[in-house]
C-alpha cells in the first residue's frame, strides 16, 4: 500500500519556553519555484492582529525555526519550528515538528502519535527534538497530514464490503484525521459520507476535514510529481499559512483552557481581587489571541472555524464570559449585603444613644439616679433593637464578610 506521490506531516505539540529560542527568527521558509513562505509574505495574507501573533515583528519575534534535518529510522524530521504567545519566562507556546514517513503511509505513524493500542514503536521524541528550547507539554499532539496518490489512484484502506460504497478520498480524509484503522474504530457504514461543512473543499484538486486531534488533506487527483502544476504549490500553503490557521485555533484553545482552570479556583481565594484578575486575563486574551475571520481569503478561515467547531471554542468562550459576569453579579450582591448589614447595626446602636441622649437634654436634670436610669433604659433598647431579624442578617452579612477570603 505505497501508492502516494508525496506526503507531509506535521505534528504540533503545546509547550513551555523558559527562555527565548535561540533558533533563527521567524516562521520556516519554503519554497517553490518563484513562491517563498517568508514572514513578510505570510503577514500580507494574514489580517494585522492574526499576524502579530504568528509572528510577531522585528524586534519581538514570536516563532523560530530550526530547519536541519534529521533521520530517526524510518522517519525524517525535515524541520522544528517555536510559537510563544508571549515574552515572558515560561510562557506558553506551541512546537510544530515537518516531518514524513520514508517508506510506506503516514497511517501507521500516526496512529503511533495518537497512542492507539497495537501501533508499533517509534524512537521518536520530540523533546530531543527541540534540544531544550522548549518544555513540550504531556498529551496528545494535533496532526496535519496531506497525501497525494499516483497515476493508479489511492489505495482502498477499508476493504469489507460494507464499506464498498465508500469513497477512497473520503477514506483517506477520515484515516489521516482521525488517525484510526478499522483494528482502532471501525466506521458506522450509515455515518460514512460526510456533511458538506465538514469536508472543506480547497479545490477541485485537494479536499481537507478537520477533527478534534488532526486535520487531514487529500489529493483528488494523481500527482505528477516535479512536474505537477499545482500539487507542489498546495504542499507549501498547507506547511504554512494554512498550518498558521490551525497554530492559531490551537494557541487558543491553549488560551481558553488556561482561563477555565483559572475560572474553576477562583472560589479558593478572595472573589473580587480574583475576578479582577481574571477579567485581565479574558481582556487579554480576547485582544491577542480571539479572532474568527484571519484573511480576506477564505481557507484559513475554513480552517479556523472547523477547528473552533471540533473544541466548541466559541461556546466555551461564552461559557467563561457568563461565569464571569455571574461572580461579578454575586460579589455586587454580597458587598450590598456587607453595606446595608453594616448601616443597619450602625442604625440600630446609635438611635438609642441618641434617643437617649435627647432626652436628658429636654430634662435638664443633673440627678445621678435619672442618668443611670436613662442609661438602662437606652441599653435595653439596643440589646431589644439588636435581637431583632433585621439585627441577625446584618450582623451574619458583617461576619462573612471578614470570616470569607
Amino acid at each position: 500500500m505505497t501508492r502516494l506521490m508525496r506526503q507531509a506531516l506535521v505534528v504540533i505539540y503545546e509547550a513551555r519556553f523558559p527562555a527565548r529560542p535561540t533558533w533563527a527568527a521567524g516562521p520556516l521558509v519554503l519554497r517553490h519555484q518563484q513562491i517563498r513562505s517568508t514572514a513578510e509574505a505570510r503577514s500580507e495574507y494574514f489580517s494585522a492582529k492574526a499576524a502579530r501573533v504568528l509572528y510577531g515583528d522585528a524586534e519581538r519575534p514570536n516563532r523560530w525555526h530550526d530547519p536541519s534535518r534529521q533521520i530517526i529510522g524510518d522517519l525524517e524530521v525535515t524541520a522544528v519550528e517555536a510559537l510563544r504567545t508571549t515574552d515572558q519566562p515560561d510562557a506558553c507556546g506551541l512546537v510544530a515538528i515537518h516531518m514524513r514517513a520514508r517508506s510506506g503511509t503516514p497511517i501507521e505513524l500516526l496512529r503511533t502519535l495518537a497512542g492507539r493500542r497495537g501501533a508499533s514503536a517509534c524512537d521518536f521524541d520530540p523533546q530531543k527534538l527541540v534540544d531544550g528550547q522548549a518544555l513540550i507539554e504531556p498529551g496528545r499532539p494535533f496532526t496535519v497530514s496531506f497525501v497525494t496518490p499516483v497515476r493508479q489512484g489511492l489505495p482502498r484502506l477499508y476493504r469489507q464490503i460494507r464499506y464498498r460504497r465508500w469513497p477512497l478520498v473520503h477514506q483517506w480524509l477520515w484515516a489521516l484525521a482521525s488517525r484510526t484503522s478499522l483494528a482502532d474504530y471501525p466506521p458506522d457504514p450509515k455515518n460514512l459520507e460526510p456533511a458538506d461543512d465538514e469536508v472543506i473543499r480547497l479545490s477541485s484538486d485537494w479536499h481537507a476535514v478537520v477533527l478534534r486531534d488532526g486535520m487531514g488533506v487529500v489529493g483528488i487527483r494523481a500527482d505528477q510529481g516535479r512536474d505537477d502544476p499545482f500539487f507542489g504549490y498546495a504542499e507549501l500553503y498547507l506547511r504554512s499559512i494554512y498550518l498558521d490557521a490551525i497554530l492559531l485555533g490551537v494557541l487558543q484553545k491553549q488560551g481558553l483552557t488556561r482561563l477555565e482552570e483559572r475560572l474553576a479556583t477562583a472560589l479558593d481565594a478572595s472573589v473580587s481581587a480574583t475576578m479582577a484578575t481574571l477579567e485581565q486575563e479574558v481582556s487579554s486574551f480576547r485582544h491577542r489571541l480571539w479572532a474568527q475571520h484571519l484573511t480576506p481569503h477564505g481557507i484559513p478561515n475554513h480552517l479556523l472555524t472547523a477547528y473552533q467547531k471540533q473544541h466548541a471554542l466559541r461556546e466555551r468562550f461564552e461559557q467563561i464570559l457568563t461565569e464571569i459576569s455571574d461572580f461579578n453579579r454575586l460579589t455586587r450582591d454580597d458587598e450590598s449585603r456587607r453595606v446595608n448589614g453594616a448601616v443597619v447595626v450602625f442604625t440600630l446602636v446609635t438611635v438609642p444613644a441618641g434617643i437617649a441622649l435627647a432626652l436628658l437634654q429636654v430634662l435638664e436634670t443633673s440627678e445621678p439616679w435619672l442618668f443611670v436610669a436613662v442609661g438602662v433604659a437606652c441599653l435595653g433598647l439596643t440589646v431589644l433593637l439588636l435581637s431583632t431579624r433585621s439585627a441577625r442578617v446584618a450582623f451574619r452579612a458583617l461576619r462573612n464578610r471578614f470570616t470569607i477570603r
